[in-house]
This record gives C-alpha cells, sequence and structure tokens, in this order.
C-alpha cells in the first residue's frame, strides 16, 4: 500500500515524525549546516561578480578569489569600524556608570516612596537574586564560550565553502539537470535560476538598506548631540536585518544611551522620535524601491518562521530565515502540486485572475497566429 493510500491520521503521523527529524538534523548539525548556508547564499550575490571578471580574460580560479576578497575586505572593514567605536565607548564608560549609579539611586528612592520598601530591602533582594542565579549564570557562560568557539572554526570555513561552489558551479547545475526529469529539464534550470536572482536581488537590496538607514539615523543622532551617533545609528540599521525583534534592540540601545546622558526626558523621546521616523520611511518608501518584493513574504509566515528559526539556529537563523523563506517560495511557485503552499507563504495574490489574464495573453497569441 502507498502511503497515498494510507488512512489520514497514518499519513498525519509520517509527516510530523519526518518534520521532527528534520528539525532535530537541523539543530544536530547547525554547526556544519549554518556556515554552508550563509555561504550558499553568499554565493549566489558573488557569481555576478566573478562571472564579470570571466568576461574580462581573468582566469576562474582568480576571478573567484578576487569576488571572495572583495566580500572579506567588507566585511573586515565593518569589523573594524565596530572595534573602533567600541574602544571610544569604552573610553566614557567611567562617565557612564556614574551616571548610570545615579540613575539607579533615583529609582530606588522612587520605589522606596511609592511601594514603602527601604533602599537596604531592595539590596538584599537584588543580591539574593543575583546569588540564585550565579550558579546557572556560570554554566551558561560556559557552554555560549564553547558553543562560540565551535560555532567560530565552522565559520571560517565559508570562504572555502563560497570557492568551491562558484568553481563547481557548472557540476552543480549538470547534477540538477540529470537529477530531474527528461521533461522537466528546462523547468528546474529556471527554477534554479529564479532562486538565484531571489538572494542576490534581496542581499543587494538588504545592503543598501543598511546603508541608507546608518546615513539617516546617524545624521539623526548627530543632529540631537547623542554621543556616539554613528555607532548606534549603524548598529540599528544592521539589527534592522532581524525582522521585528532587531528594529526593537535597534531603538531601545540609542533610548538607554539618551537616558543616560542627559537629565532630560524630552532627549529620550527625541531620540525614540527619530527611530520612529527613519523606520517609517525604511516601511513605506526605503524598502519598497531598494529591497522590492524580492521576498514578498506575508506577516503571519515572516512571524512564524522568524520564531521557529531562532528556536533552531538562533540569531543566524533569524538573520537567514527571511532569504531562505523567500527561496522556498520560489521553489514552491514552480512546481504544480506545491503552488498551494507557495501562496499560503507568499503575500495576498488572487491566483484566478492570473490564469485568466494569462489564459486571456495565450487566446491573443493564438489568434495572432492563425
Amino acid at each position: 500500500m502507498n502511503v497515498s493510500e494510507q488512512p489520514f491520521y497514518v499519513r498525519a503521523t509520517i509527516h510530523l515524525l519526518l518534520v521532527g527529524l528534520i528539525i532535530a538534523f537541523l539543530i544536530l548539525a547547525q554547526n556544519i549546516l549554518i556556515p554552508l548556508t550563509i555561504a550558499i547564499v553568499f554565493t549566489f550575490l558573488l557569481l555576478p561578480i566573478s562571472n564579470r571578471l570571466q568576461q574580462w580574460r581573468f582566469p576562474k580560479v582568480l576571478a573567484i578569489l578576487i569576488s571572495i576578497l572583495i566580500a572579506m575586505t567588507i566585511f573586515i572593514s565593518l569589523l573594524y569600524f565596530f572595534y573602533s567605536q567600541i574602544l571610544s565607548f569604552a573610553n566614557d564608560w567611567p562617565v557612564l556608570q556614574k551616571t548610570l549609579n545615579a540613575k539607579w539611586e533615583s529609582f530606588q528612592h522612587f520605589i522606596s516612596e511609592t511601594f514603602n520598601v527601604s533602599s537596604h530591602e531592595q539590596q538584599v533582594w537584588l543580591k539574593s537574586k543575583i546569588q540564585e542565579s550565579a550558579g546557572t549564570g556560570g554554566v551558561l557562560v560556559l557552554g555560549f564560550f564553547s558553543a562560540t568557539t565551535s560555532f567560530l572554526a565552522s565559520f571560517a570555513l565559508i570562504p572555502i565553502y563560497i570557492f568551491f561552489l562558484s568553481f563547481y558551479k557548472y557540476k552543480i547545475k549538470e547534477f540538477i539537470r540529470l537529477v530531474a526529469e527528461d521533461d522537466k529539464h528546462n523547468q528546474v534550470l529556471e527554477m534554479v535560476k529564479q532562486v538565484s536572482k531571489v538572494s542576490q536581488k534581496y542581499l543587494v537590496g538588504i545592503f543598501l538598506d543598511v546603508v541608507i538607514l546608518s546615513v539617516l539615523n546617524s545624521t539623526g543622532f548627530l543632529i540631537l548631540g547623542l554621543q556616539h551617533a554613528i555607532l548606534f545609528g549603524v548598529l540599528a540599521s544592521i539589527l534592522n536585518i532581524i525582522p521585528y525583534i532587531g528594529i526593537l534592540i535597534g531603538s531601545i540601545l540609542p533610548i538607554m544611551m539618551a537616558f543616560l546622558t542627559k537629565d532630560s526626558m524630552s532627549f529620550a523621546l527625541g531620540v525614540a522620535g527619530i527611530c520612529l521616523f527613519v523606520q517609517f520611511l525604511d516601511n513605506n518608501f526605503i524598502t519598497p524601491y531598494v529591497v522590492g518584493s524580492s521576498v514578498s513574504i506575508n506577516p503571519l509566515t515572516a512571524t512564524i518562521v522568524l520564531v521557529a528559526s531562532a528556536l533552531i539556529w538562533g540569531i543566524p537563523g533569524m538573520i537567514l530565515c527571511m532569504p531562505l523563506t523567500g527561496m522556498a517560495k520560489v521553489v514552491c511557485d514552480n512546481i504544480d502540486s506545491m503552488k498551494p503552499y507557495g501562496y499560503l507563504l507568499g503575500e495576498e495574490i488572487n491566483y484566478r485572475e492570473e490564469e485568466l489574464i494569462h489564459h486571456k495573453l495565450a487566446k491573443r497569441i493564438w489568434i495572432r497566429k492563425k
């Protein structure tokens, strides 16, 4: 008896077990899969550069190495920027710490007057909570550093993955052609080409979006006189890559800095106003024109995918979830049996109207030929 002929509850159980096995595999093999996935996405991005260099008579190996070197130069420059900005922030930390202590004492005084809890009782309660979490905190920190070390070790393989994926792109293309059914070679290759275009368009759009938001945020913070305005402006723009959560964290950090460095509450509100205004521009003008509809995923799907990716792969999963979901939608849209899933993932589209338009166009072409 085939799987399709099994009762519904049997098929549902098989599907749930399959999903569970896939999730377990993704979690257990994340140190291999995360760098490999990042490499695949960036290979799509760098292929136009290496292809153009090969058209200019560069050897294939040299063209691929130059494209990887360009990407690494941008990445290292970004790391150096954050390093220099964090050093500057560390130099100002003693002054910020004094301000933080003063704010904390004022907050304790407010709690004491409002809820009739003395400062001594607040300190005793706080110390007890710190001692309770100290034991588990050490284990968590040790686990974090060991996981980070192993991840960074595998992260160093990304340039190697990118090189070999670019070098063997024609072999991979031929493999896909051999695996596909004889009458669907062109359809499968066209689907792969669309997936490549989606990743390229999305990554280029995200890069331009980050640059524009960095300029807008930093300019606004500099006009207000926020300390380390460029650091917080760029950081808020980069965190904007993470859907929903990144926007919140990127806005809270400069608001907290404004609250610590200025006594006036209106200054913190001004920083919050800049964050809201820039986010309004991004959502309504910048992202639609810069990123476009390369990853047209509806908000419900984006939220579910974001939460699931965070549980499975953590922060890297939150960053990778949108382009991967967009690629999955392209695959679903190009396979007849999976088109309903593509419709479920994407924005509101009336497929019946689309089919009617295609039918009318085909009819007009047929009449002209006749």
